[in-house]
């Protein structure tokens, strides 16, 4: 994830800050801290991870283009309609082209956060509608193809 991480803690002593580094945080802010100190450290953090003023970044393979800013498909060449669930399942494919992706890591993958979460059939459905949409024979796949009892594959 690229999620900034500010761990905030009553420890302070160097064995908890590189523990905190390890586990995957970007800072550690020491506890009792002042407002202003953790709203300068969000900023900065924010300013690195995030540059708001680029173009977005663009996902591209054999002739699938995902432009991640505005949450778009073209494929070859022609604009597709996508549910948000449906333009994240291709974004985790695109991005894994050429390996297996498991039903578990895709279904990690679609939790959204807020508790709403793709399950096993349901994840079939998004599987068989995006086929539909990016496939020439949504029964013979050749892009998003099922690896039998084990996952997907972008080929």
């Amino acid at each position: 994830s690229k999620v900034p991480i500010i761990f905030v803690s009553s420890a302070s002593d160097n064995v908890s800050m590189v523990t905190a580094m390890q586990m995957g945080g970007d800072d550690l802010l020491p506890k009792p801290f002042d407002l202003q100190v953790l709203s300068a450290k969000v900023q900065a953090l924010l300013r690195r991870t995030y540059d708001f003023g680029s173009v977005a970044p663009l996902l591209e393979h054999r002739g699938a283009v995902l432009d991640t800013g505005d949450n778009s498909l073209s494929y070859e060449g022609r604009k597709l309609e996508l549910t948000g669930v449906e333009f994240r399942l291709l974004c985790l494919m695109v991005r894994s082209a050429g390996r297996v992706v498991t039903r578990d890591m895709i279904l990690e993958e679609l939790w959204d956060g807020r508790g709403q979460f793709v399950d096993d059939n349901t994840l079939s459905v998004y599987i068989r509608r995006l086929r539909e949409k990016i496939e020439e024979d949504p029964s013979s796949p050749e892009h998003l193809v099922t690896i039998r009892g084990i996952g997907y594959c972008w080929e």
